[in-house]
């Protein structure tokens, strides 16, 4: 899996855009600055974004092409970021330690899913902010991006269950027409989701 995605990035044009994905950029700019995770960063888009406007970032991707070129990015900005090369399974970070994590177009297989999600759950302080968008199960057939794999794409029913024991403020599935980067284009049928950690 590494070596697939070093090959996708392999090249001086950034896949998914410079620019930050829009629901997560409407959604961070509502909250108090503070410590943001953003699992499978990719290029850095979201995270250098994040940082720019103030948030400690801490990031990570299975592939060392893509942290290169978040770094590159983020020098560029001149800001910083703690950016791990390390999958999704082997990652570790103490419990109730983000303000808010970002999964932008984070798609696994639904076992991984499942325990990632619940992991993440952990890692949220009290009153932390999950922000996802991710391609939805309609997507199947379009080429605008995303899994191949209907296991792979999301649905409502399977998030909420996911995210059980938080707050959910936000869902919603929608038709849109992506413009990030030559991998997102076209029409796509996206999920947006927000929800929260208890403060208590």
């Amino acid at each position: 899996m590494k070596a697939i995605w070093n090959s996708r990035y392999d090249s001086k044009e950034y896949q998914y855009g410079v620019e930050p994905n829009q629901f997560f950029k409407k959604q961070l700019q509502k909250l108090s600055i503070g410590r943001l995770l953003v699992p499978a960063a990719g290029e850095g888009r979201d995270a250098v974004f994040a940082a720019q406007i103030g948030w400690e970032v801490h990031a990570f991707d299975s592939s060392d092409t893509a942290q290169g070129k978040a770094n590159k990015l983020a020098g560029e900005k001149s800001v910083n970021l703690h950016y791990e090369c390390i999958d999704a399974a082997s990652v570790r970070y103490p419990f109730e330690s983000f303000d808010a994590i970002a999964l932008v177009y984070f798609h696994q297989n639904p076992e991984e899913r499942r325990k990632f999600h619940q992991q993440c759950i952990k890692w949220l302080k009290p009153g932390g902010k999950i922000i996802l968008e991710g391609f939805h199960k309609n997507q199947m057939g379009l080429n605008s991006g995303g899994p191949k794999d209907l296991n792979m794409l999301f649905d409502l029913d399977e998030l909420n269950e996911d995210f059980t024991g938080l707050t959910k403020e936000y869902s919603k599935v929608k038709e849109t027409l992506l413009n990030e980067g030559p991998l997102h284009q076209g029409k796509a049928y996206v999920i947006d989701f927000l929800a929260s950690k208890s403060l208590v």
